[in-house]
């Protein structure tokens, strides 16, 4: 099932399917390491759910709901 990023809950985990976005975001998500195929996990999401933490690669990336939104990811079974 494909799923907005935004919509994962914190331990949860799913693979980048594509970035829905302008070109110049979809560039800087994939420089951050929002490529397709890579796993991502939620690792926390704020108190108003506009900000939340993932893990991709080595890094924790905190991003904006709405950018999280622009993330496409497949739910991992």
């Amino acid at each position: 099932m494909v799923v907005p990023l935004s919509q994962l809950n914190a331990g949860e985990q799913a693979q980048v399917v594509w970035i829905a976005s302008e070109p110049d975001t979809a560039r800087r998500l994939t420089d951050l390491g929002f490529a397709p195929q890579e796993p991502v996990t939620c690792v926390i999401k704020g108190p108003d759910r506009c900000m939340s933490a993932y893990q991709i690669r080595d890094s924790v990336i905190a991003l904006r709901a709405a950018n999280a939104a622009e993330i496409l990811v497949k739910l991992s079974s």
